[in-house]
Formats: structure tokens, C-alpha cells, sequence
């Protein structure tokens, strides 16, 4: 293996870091100093990060080492998306250091990740290596690295990273080599998800555990580092394997109250509430009754409380102004939040005042008005945070047909 390497930019030979400490040694022999044989050194000329720890931490093959540190677990109000009734509410967590493997089980570049095994199977196959099966929370730590990022490589989702947003998935070790969090482990996402030491903290009375990292059809939510999924532990699940840790265990866990309530429910309005709502209404419908009669501006007239998930509840104001042709109704959907109120987003009910309606999926209501063609409803979709919504469906026959 070559001493020298080339510094294309500056046209002229440079040191290689790696090779400096052998080219001294040669060099004192040379000059006649005793010198023994030893066992003889090997440059790594591989892409770094090498699988070695720095002098400083512990090392052990085939790991990577997670340095103490606070965990910010969870996501924060506020931040999407977001699955309020799952994770914890961004909350600051000290851990202790442990290792982690970098790659799933077979912890090999390039081998086919286990999958399909028990929980109690992938407890034995850390057992077997004298390792254990990790946390949870410890999972998350090494997933959200030093600066707690919501991605392994960021805070901007990109599918292209860890190959997610794609369902069943299970990609050889090491094939997304992007793919890995500060703490130089890889393809948490993208691949297998991973079963966990850890309960499902969440409200539930079901013997369930939870499993980290995977991927499916929604990459932006499931690729997510706080991300994590309740599982019976007996399941063979063709998509869950394993990645084992060691160390000292760190008892930090999930301990999550959920509190629930009616998903749809009309409350009667007031004046200083139907007020606060109709400042979220969209400019084009304010600028459309400006300088009219203060009866044309939009009124809030009607108010449920939506509660699509646990620890979510949104606030619905329905209402219509009356600027010149015809009238423009819909909805105001927020989210109050600390003292405060974010809007969500107006959805349109056309010409006729807006009625809102249940859906046999708690995330999704049903949204009933009307315009020059006649009725319509159209689906209001919780999506974890966000609000969607689809096209409208019109009243044929006795049924609703979908556009």
C-alpha cells in the first residue's frame, strides 16, 4: 500500500494521516536505531467512520459507542408531524453511555438483515454474544445522535437517505451508506425494525412491546426517530428483526398518559370564541367583505371539539361572509396550545353554511356543504398534525358517489 497519496487540488505528494506514524518508524530504523519485529500494521484506506472507537471511549467490535448525553425523547407540541398519543412530548432525558450494534443482525456490512423471529428469540440472539436486547429510548438515543435530530442524518425529511417511504422493506446492511445517525450507526430506517427490552407505555392495556426503526409507505412519519409501534412479543413479523446493545442498561422508559374523549362533539358558541376563530379566516374572504356591512363578514356560528388521537384536541368554528354573488362558507380548524391558539387550516363548505359530521375512522370527519351544483361532503383527514382533505363526494341516488 502506497506511503504517498496525491493532493490533486495543490498538484504536488502529501502524507497519508494514517501512514505518518509507520514513515517515522522507518525512518529511525534507518537512522540505525534498535528496532523489533512486530506484528505488522495495517493501513485502513476504507470510508470512514472506521470501526474504531476514539482513544478516549470504549471500543468494541462491531458497535458503536453511545457517550452519556440528554435525550430529547419524543417530538415537541408543535413539531410535525407528530403522534400525540405515542410519544413523548420532546422531554429532556439523561443517559448513561452504552454500545450499540452499527448494523442490524447479522451486524455485517452487506448481509441480509434477520427478520421474523420472536421477541423472545431476538433477546437470546444478543444473549448468545453477551449483549442484550436495547431500550427503547435508548434506541432513539442513538437514532437522534448528538444534536437530537428528528432523522438519523437531519431534521429534514428525505426519502432518498434511508430508502424509506416504502413498504416492506428490508435492505442489505449497509447498501444506504448515507443512511446513519452522528453516532456512526446505520440502517435504522429502511430496513428491519427492531425489537425492543421496553413495554408499550402507552394507556394500553394490552400485553404489548415496542419496536423501533423499520419503514413503510409513509417514510416522513414512520422515518422518524421518535417513531415506534406497539407489537405482542410472541408475533413473527417478516419485517422484525433485531439490533442488540450492551452495557450498563439505562432504566429511562415510556410512561406516556393518554387521555381521550368523545372523537366529534358540538358545543355551544360564544361570542369571545366565534371572534378569536374568525381571525384565522383565509385574507382573500376578509378582503372580499372589506368595506361592506360588518353582517358580511365571516361569523362563526357553529363549534365542535375533534379529537382524532389521544392528547389531540382540535377546536372546528364553521361560519359564512356574505361578500357580493354568493355567500363563502367553511371552516376554521385549530389546535390550542398552550394558552395559544395555531391554526390548522380553512376548509371550504362552498355556499352553504358548514356542518360537520363523524367518520367511521376517528382521524377523518366529514365536512357537509353545498355550492351551484348542489349538496356535497367532503373527508377532513387528521395527519398527524396536519390537515388534509379530500374531494367532493355528491348526493346521487340516494348515496354519496365519490368524485
Amino acid at each position: 500500500m502506497a506511503l504517498l497519496r496525491f493532493a490533486a487540488a495543490a498538484g504536488r505528494p502529501r502524507l497519508a494521516s494514517a501512514a505518518l506514524p509507520v514513515l517515522l518508524a522507518v525512518v529511525a530504523c534507518l537512522a540505525g536505531c534498535h528496532c523489533e519485529r512486530t506484528s505488522p500494521v495495517v493501513l485502513n484506506d476504507a470510508a470512514p467512520p472506521w470501526d474504531v472507537a476514539p482513544k478516549s471511549e470504549p471500543s468494541r467490535k462491531g458497535m458503536a459507542w453511545i457517550p452519556a448525553g440528554i435525550l430529547v425523547a419524543g417530538t415537541p407540541p408543535g413539531q410535525l408531524p407528530r403522534i400525540a398519543d405515542e410519544e413523548l412530548p420532546g422531554k429532556r432525558i439523561p443517559m448513561g453511555g452504552f454500545f450499540i450494534d452499527r448494523f442490524n443482525y447479522p451486524a455485517e456490512p452487506g448481509a441480509i438483515p434477520l427478520a421474523g423471529i420472536p421477541q423472545s428469540r431476538a433477546r437470546a440472539i444478543c444473549e448468545e454474544q453477551g449483549k442484550r436486547l436495547c431500550s427503547e429510548l435508548e434506541w432513539e438515543r442513538a437514532c437522534k445522535g448528538t444534536a437530537n435530530t428528528t432523522y438519523e442524518y437531519g431534521d429534514r425529511y428525505d426519502e432518498a437517505v434511508c430508502g424509506t417511504g416504502v413498504a416492506d422493506s428490508l435492505a442489505p446492511n449497509g447498501v444506504n451508506n448515507r443512511c446513519g445517525s452522528t453516532f456512526g450507526v446505520r440502517d435504522m430506517h429502511g430496513s428491519t425494525w427492531n425489537w425492543t427490552s421496553s413495554e408499550w407505555g402507552r394507556g394500553s392495556k394490552s400485553k404489548l412491546v415496542t419496536v423501533r426503526g423499520g419503514n413503510g409507505a409513509d417514510g416522513e412519519l414512520i422515518g422518524r426517530c421518535a417513531n415506534a409501534r406497539g407489537m405482542h412479543p410472541g408475533r413473527r413479523d417478516g419485517r422484525v428483526g433485531v439490533r442488540c446493545c450492551a452495557g450498563q442498561v439505562n432504566a429511562a422508559a415510556v410512561a406516556l398518559e393518554v387521555r381521550r374523549g368523545s372523537v366529534l362533539q358540538w358545543r355551544p358558541p360564544d361570542d369571545a370564541t366565534a371572534a378569536s376563530l374568525a381571525k384565522f379566516v383565509p385574507q382573500t374572504i376578509k378582503k372580499a367583505v372589506k368595506g361592506r356591512p360588518k353582517a358580511d363578514a365571516f361569523l362563526v356560528e357553529r363549534i365542535w371539539m375533534w379529537r382524532p388521537i389521544g392528547n389531540e384536541e382540535l377546536m372546528i368554528g364553521g361560519g359564512c361572509a356574505r361578500p357580493p354573488g354568493h355567500n363563502a362558507c367553511g371552516v376554521v380548524i385549530v389546535r390550542p396550545l398552550g394558552g395559544k391558539t395555531e391554526l390548522l387550516s380553512f376548509v371550504s363548505s362552498g355556499w352553504w353554511i358548514p356542518t360537520i359530521g363523524e367518520h367511521e375512522a376517528a382521524r377523518t370527519v366529514y365536512l357537509y356543504g353545498g355550492d351551484q351544483s348542489g349538496a356535497f361532503r367532503k373527508p377532513v383527514i387528521y395527519e398527524w398534525g396536519r390537515i388534509g382533505e379530500g374531494g367532493k363526494e355528491r348526493k346521487r341516488h340516494g348515496g354519496w358517489l365519490k368524485p
